[in-house]
């Protein structure tokens, strides 16, 4: 028997592929061997073929999604046929199937049967967004990325990226998304200086994608919470396409409520998406193309604060965000023969935009803007060889680029007030190229019941960095506004304000040049699908990972000489990250329900930007200056006082603020050294659930998740250089290590309903706890710990805690051809970190994200700054904890009646109607609305406040004298709405849009 081998198969790895299996038995219950089994590909007519084993079963490994017509054939029993097998990305589909015995030994008319809808062999947490509903769901900015959010254990991250803030970051069972993995037909799509996905895929050329949220198998790795394996569309055997249209503008666009409407500012708001797909033979059953692009041209606006010196205030207004954002997709599938597969794919980006900056205040300034440019590029080549009916190799190629040019949109220091951001980042300008080189190879074999793969993997990522960070400065300010004239010019003014430091670049017409930023990754791996039983099959593998330079090895003779005293052993490459991974899936008899569960070791990737602190802080590339602010110049007691708080002549002002005298050991990050036992983020995750099948067309899932994390990393300051000669005096040390840990607790439940009787749907509902040591999981480079000699004070909340998520989607088709799409989200609220009056560290006696969690109301606030203000004020530690505190600082107290936190609703819709033009045309008028209910939903975007809210205890008054020094009217008041002013979750807004297929 000759076997034709399935066509289109894009990558070894099952990211990219499915598996079908089953078991054949008769009518008395045995197992019947050598049964023959057809698949055949639906949309090319491409067959392969198979024969149940010794013992009755049989295996379709590596194949290509889609949908598939099953034949099963043996002399003796009347044919059977089941139609419409639905094989998706990243999933193993067990079909056992019972066979009839013809009494008349004449083919009989066959037998149809439905696959199942529950998953009988594996044990992996995923979900799958099938082409159906990226197709048909409302989204907001047409980013496919935002469907993993309906799935449960998954929620939005906080932005951590300064250049690449229009990227969507999924959080998986409560990681912050910067080791996430994303891939595109398995090759890996990811940012590797500081985590986060690079590449944007129209939703014309996207097939489906899964979301492996937990407890996936060892063919996959890089992450330590989830991979999302995203599959592209390809050509078939008939011509195909779609294009849409999608526009909006400000006449459609409610206004967030957080915007100071007498301002009189109206939004200069349109957006336009278009969009183009169309694939086909280029020889029938043996070659295809496809090919995509879309251009979304947006003219929109941020939100931005503005200080009001005549009403001491800070009002929020707009400032023009424009963006164009160009990407295509191109592919190219070729069968020369019946056991040879070759396919390639191209995709490019380009995007161009103005965006706020990164921020660690809860609004930023119009200034507080930057422009970017990001192009990405990607080539994949796959050739796939059938060995066998057995056996099957698949080699892989990819190379990708990535670029990002970010400039602030005017130039001028950081002015870090308490309330808001103002200036232009410190951060830019900045530029970072990536180039990605990635090998993978995959043998799978079937050998009796077990389904073997074994593989490996070789990625080397080439970086190169030019950071212009600290040129401008940055100056940390005390107050919002000033009180009285102090420097005797007759006025007041922003020359009078107060601030305690200044931090500027010791050489600030130099960049920091970081070439050769490289590391290179191998990963090797076993799986075996045991199938025990019938009814009974474990998932058993093993994966190993090592990294060759994370941990700058290759420069331990550039390190600092003052620092050596400091390292503790040898550095070495982390080589021991074996991750042995076990499941098991048993169902029942009948096949509707299953019980499934399991452990794994998972290691997060390190990103190259933990290098970079080390080779850019060492104390002498980028030696950073800090220099007395004004606040030295005047006695403590005299700050506020209009007599004696006047600035003595040589006391720096804004208008001259670097003329300060030096601050010897107070440098912005210190020396940064990595501790040479530094190890990459470990997570441990058990899971135990079941899954039920109660009718044809629906199932309900219920897992239980625990995951511990090992060896995350931190910066904690472990000591002082005596004298560094380049900042001229005593220089703190900041240790890079592998010494805290996170936690997560959830209960993940879905409901969902497939395609039937003209509609589907899915319910998902979230209840979780997730803990960690700091806002972000992996880069230190913002404040550190308050105490780096007692890390468990870190202990709390992580800032997208979300107790209780709920989502629903679903396509409903209605007489007429009539199609209504909605998605409903509903959350609890994030924690809210409660910070200092000058907004320098958190209250050092409360825990970290204490608000909305240790304290739901301003009273219950109110009574521990009481206590904290009778001992004498917040004491919190200096950077060095060795060389004592800092002097207490007196709290003011909130409202009684504040409210902390606030949770989340939308309602998203899409209504359209199906015009059929003849057999092949379609034409869909599309209308969405986001938000209907126009609810305000109080978020932030930085992983340094996610509330929304105000969150530093500024006074009313600086006087002592005045009651409004003891109270804060600002806390606590909501600054951000979610998705900014035109995002996910933002003011209601209309899309009108039209979509032809053929």
């Amino acid at each position: 028997m000759r076997l034709i081998f399935l066509s289109l198969l894009i990558i070894s790895q099952q990211a990219a592929s499915a598996t079908l299996n089953g078991a054949i038995i008769d009518q008395a219950g045995a197992l019947v061997a050598g049964t023959k089994i057809r698949a055949t590909q639906i949309a090319t007519g491409i067959t392969r073929d198979a024969v149940s084993n010794e013992v009755g079963f049989y295996v379709f490994s590596n194949m290509t999604p889609g949908d598939y017509e099953l034949k099963f054939e043996k002399p003796g029993f009347a044919t059977s046929v089941t139609k419409t097998v639905s094989l998706s990305v990243g999933q193993t589909v067990t079909l056992n199937v019972n066979l009839e015995i013809d009494k008349t030994l004449i083919m009989a008319d066959p037998v149809f049967q439905d696959p199942p809808l529950i998953d009988n062999s594996n044990s992996v947490i995923d979900g799958l967004i099938i082409s159906r509903d990226v197709e048909s769901l409302p989204l907001n900015g047409r980013n496919f990325l935002e469907l993993a959010l309906l799935i449960p254990g998954n929620s939005p991250a906080p932005n951590f990226d300064p250049t690449k803030t229009n990227t969507v970051v999924i959080s998986s069972a409560g990681q912050l998304g910067r080791g996430g993995n994303v891939t595109i037909d398995g090759a890996d799509t990811n940012d590797d200086v500081v985590g986060g996905s690079i590449q944007n895929i129209s939703q014309e050329a996207i097939q489906e994608f899964q979301i492996a949220t937990n407890r996936f198998s060892s063919q996959l790795g890089r992450s330590g919470s989830s991979v999302i394996n995203v599959i592209t569309k390809t050509g078939t055997n008939n011509l195909h396409g779609s294009g849409s249209i999608f526009f909006r503008d400000r006449s459609l666009q409610a206004l967030p409520a957080t915007f100071d409407r007498s301002l009189d500012q109206s939004p200069p708001f349109d957006r336009q998406q278009y969009a183009f797909a169309i694939g086909g033979p280029i020889k029938r059953d043996q070659a295809w193309f496809f090919g995509s692009f879309e251009n979304r041209n947006q003219d929109g606006v941020v939100l931005v604060g503005i200080r009001d010196l005549a009403t001491r205030s800070i009002r929020r207004g707009f400032a023009d965000s424009p963006l164009d954002d160009f990407m295509t997709t191109d592919r190219f599938d070729w069968a020369p023969n019946a056991y040879d597969r070759f396919n390639f794919r191209y995709s490019f980006e380009r995007e161009n935009g103005t965006t706020a900056s990164t921020l660690v205040r809860s609004i930023g300034s119009a200034s507080q803007r930057q422009s970017s440019e990001n192009k990405s590029n990607s080539l994949l080549a796959n050739y796939t060889r059938l060995i066998s009916a057995k056996e099957l190799n698949s080699f892989n190629f990819s190379f990708s680029t990535f670029r990002n040019n970010t400039l602030p949109v005017a130039p001028g220091p950081q002015l870090t007030f308490p309330s808001i951001q103002d200036g232009a980042s410190f951060r830019v300008p900045q530029q970072t190229k990536q180039r990605r080189f990635q090998f993978g190879d995959t043998l799978s074999m079937v050998r009796g019941n077990h389904t073997l793969y074994v593989g490996g993997e070789i990625q080397r990522v080439e970086s190169d960095l030019d950071l212009k960070v600290f040129q401008q400065g940055r100056i940390e300010l005390i107050e919002d506004f000033p009180d009285f004239d102090r420097n005797g010019d007759g006025r007041v003014d922003d020359n009078d304000l107060l601030f305690a430091v200044t931090l500027r670049s010791g050489f600030p017409e130099r960049s920091l040049i970081l070439p050769d930023t490289d590391n290179t990754y191998f990963a090797a791996f076993f799986q075996d699908d045991w199938r025990v039983h019938r009814q009974f099959t474990l998932n058993l593998g093993l994966r190993y990972e090592i990294d060759t330079d994370v941990k700058n090895v290759s420069r331990t003779k550039e390190l600092n000489p003052l620092i050596l005293p400091f390292l503790k052993g040898t550095r070495r490459k982390d080589a021991n990250n074996f991750a042995p991974r076990v499941g098991f899936n048993y169902s029942t008899a009948d096949e509707r329900t299953s019980i499934h569960g399991g452990y794994g070791i998972y290691y997060d990737r390190v990103t190259l930007e933990i290098q970079t602190l080390e080779r850019g802080l060492d104390g002498r590339a980028l030696p950073v200056e800090v220099r007395a602010g004004n606040l030295f110049f005047i006695p403590p007691q005299f700050l506020f006082d209009p007599v004696n708080g006047v600035f003595p002549p040589p006391a720096p002002t804004l208008a001259n603020p670097f003329t300060g005298f030096v601050l010897p050991g107070a440098g912005a990050g210190g020396i940064n050294i990595i501790d040479n036992d530094l190890q990459n983020p470990m997570v441990h995750q058990m899971n135990v659930g079941v899954e039920h099948e109660f009718t044809d067309d629906f199932a309900v899932r219920a897992d239980y998740v625990r995951n511990v994390g090992t060896h995350f990393i931190i910066g904690r300051v472990i000591g002082t250089v005596p004298f560094n000669p380049v900042v001229g005096g005593p220089d703190i040390v900041k240790n890079l290590e592998s010494s805290v840990r996170t936690k997560y607790d959830g209960l993940l439940l879905s409901l969902e309903k497939r395609l039937a009787n003209h509609y589907q749907f899915r319910a998902s509902y979230t209840l979780s706890r997730s803990f960690n040591y700091a806002n972000d999981d992996q880069i230190p480079f913002s404040n550190g710990p308050i105490d780096s000699n007692d890390l468990r004070r870190e202990y709390g909340p992580t800032p997208n805690d979300q107790r209780h998520r709920f989502t629903f989607s679903g396509v409903f088709e209605l007489p007429g051809q009539f199609r209504v799409a909605p998605i409903l989200t509903l959350a609890s609220s994030v924690p809210i970190d409660i910070l200092l009056p000058d907004g320098s560290s958190r209250v050092c006696e409360l825990q970290r994200n204490a608000g909305a969690r240790q304290f739901r109301t301003g009273a219950e606030l109110n009574t521990a700054l009481t206590q904290i203000n009778a001992a004498g004020g917040s004491l919190c530690p200096n950077a060095d904890p060795s060389t004592g505190f800092k002097p207490r600082v007196l709290l003011p107290l909130v409202r009684d009646d504040l409210k902390l936190g606030d949770d989340f609703s939308s309602l998203d819709l899409r209504v359209s109607k199906v015009f059929r033009i003849g057999e092949r045309w379609t034409i869909e008028p599309i209308a969405e609305v986001f938000n209907l209910f126009n609810v305000t939903n109080v978020l932030g975007v930085s992983n340094v406040n996610y509330s929304g809210f105000s969150n530093v205890l500024v006074a009313d008054s600086n006087d002592p004298g005045s009651p409004g020094f003891s109270r804060s009217s600002s806390f606590g008041q909501p600054v951000t709405t979610a998705g900014g002013v035109f995002g996910t979750g933002g003011p209601r807004a209309f899309q009108f849009a039209a979509r032809v297929t053929f």
